[in-house]
């Protein structure tokens, strides 16, 4: 099949923002002409000191998934960034993270556009940052966290997941899997991440009722992140 990735760049953005504040979001999206888009549920998990420090008045979240060429996700996080949208703490972030294929769609007229957004050049992604995703046994989050935490992280985002195909527990890399489960979302500078997936595999990893299992994903665009790593 037609790799639409084939001559251009396209990265998946998460942007996570107070409950109620996503509408906003996806009506820039919208005007930019940003053709996927997907909402879920999430919360903060920065304690209550951590919040007063960023300015944050709630934890619950709202998570919006889209998919753009790389050229035009930096046009929307430097959107975000300046026009009043993220640039205040607590209001919210957004990221990418690389995209190497895109399927399902009409490709061919899908990489027209995109050649039409990106010039019909890969630009260059430097990533300063990583995604790190966390699958915890559900409500151990907190304890994920803490490990985080020792590693200078202040917060993250939790969303509530179910395993599929699973007939009681199952075996993975040899570790009993149950089906409850939460994905903690952690934006950590790529000098320290790895630093926070061994406190966390430390502290509540596989062998913790946690059974914590954690990687890395590199991102290559950020928004709202001004006082975020900030002691």
């Amino acid at each position: 099949m037609y790799d639409a990735c084939t001559d251009v760049s396209l990265v998946f953005m998460i942007t996570i923002v107070n409950r109620g504040s996503s509408e906003k979001i996806m009506n820039i999206f919208n005007k930019e002409g940003v053709m996927f888009c997907l909402l879920t549920l999430g919360k903060g998990t920065a304690n209550s000191k951590i919040l007063d420090y960023l300015g944050l008045g709630e934890t619950e979240k709202e998570l919006l998934f889209s998919t753009m060429p790389l050229r035009q996700s930096k046009l929307l996080l430097d959107k975000m960034n300046t026009e009043n949208y993220l640039n205040k703490s607590g209001r919210g972030i957004a990221f990418t993270v690389p995209v190497n294929g895109i399927y399902g769609i009409n490709t061919k007229k899908y990489h027209e556009k995109l050649m039409k957004i990106n010039g019909g050049d890969y630009m260059e992604q430097v990533n300063e940052h990583d995604l790190i995703i966390a699958i915890a046994n559900r409500g151990f989050s907190d304890m994920v966290m803490e490990a985080a935490k020792s590693a200078k992280v202040t917060r993250g985002t939790v969303i509530h997941a179910r395993g599929s195909g699973f007939e009681g527990t199952e075996k993975f890399f040899g570790i009993t899997i149950q089906p409850e489960k939460e994905l903690i979302l952690i934006v950590a500078t790529k000098d320290i991440s790895r630093d926070v997936m061994k406190e966390i595999t430390a502290r509540a990893g596989v062998h913790t009722e946690a059974r914590t299992i954690a990687f890395s994903l590199p991102v290559n665009g950020v928004a709202g992140f001004t006082t975020v790593f900030k002691e």
